[in-house]
């Protein structure tokens, strides 16, 4: 049992020091990181886009074969050689959203008012800070992508270190509880039915 724990506080340990560790490259280099999982998209879609056409060539399929094929080859090079192109687009999508939603609570905050709301303006405040966002995400697309991967660093750190305190406290309870347990001495006696 004491060799289980030792194996598992081990493990516990190791996987948190990825974490943390991982958690830092995100913090310190943002975008390189994304330019990195954008290019190993666009290779998946070049590879992709080659067996679709080898299929086409080899097997006889379909005139949607090789277009597709075609298709995810092309993309997928594109995103290779302009990774950033498809890093941006992602804030971008967001922010359009945003703003329709914030266009959205401008109209139901107005409605509120009519209606007699006292708290129209707290509503109108809250619809003006999401067409803010939006208006971010559009403009600081790569600021955006920069904040966001560095949040998540943040929390793989914290992660990390988390994980580190909870399995040496656990450990520490579980050694303390086996300490306190003493083996009982006794002879056994048959019992007479």
């Amino acid at each position: 049992m004491k060799e289980f724990f030792k194996k598992l506080r081990i493990a516990a340990y190791v996987t948190a020091l990825l974490t943390i560790a991982l958690g830092v490259v995100l913090v310190a280099w943002p975008m390189e990181v994304t330019g990195l999982i954008c290019r190993v998209l666009g290779v998946l879609l070049v590879v992709m886009g080659a067996v679709y056409i080898f299929g086409y060539f080899v097997e006889g399929r379909g005139i949607l074969a090789i277009t597709g094929g075609l298709l995810f080859l092309l993309l997928g090079v594109w995103i290779f050689i302009t990774p950033g192109s498809i890093a941006t687009l992602v804030p971008i999508v967001i922010g359009v959203v945003l703003l329709v939603h914030s266009l959205r609570d401008f109209q139901m905050a107005s409605e509120a008012k009519q209606n007699g709301s006292d708290r129209w303006m707290l509503l109108f405040l809250l619809a003006l800070l999401n067409c803010v966002f939006g208006v971010v995400c559009i403009c600081d697309s790569f600021g955006v992508i920069s904040v966001a991967v560095r949040i998540l660093g943040i929390a793989l750190i914290y992660d990390g270190i988390s994980n580190m305190i909870i399995v040496y406290h656990t450990v520490q309870a579980v050694r303390y509880a086996a300490e306190k347990i003493t083996p009982i001495d006794v002879e056994a006696k048959e019992i007479d039915e």
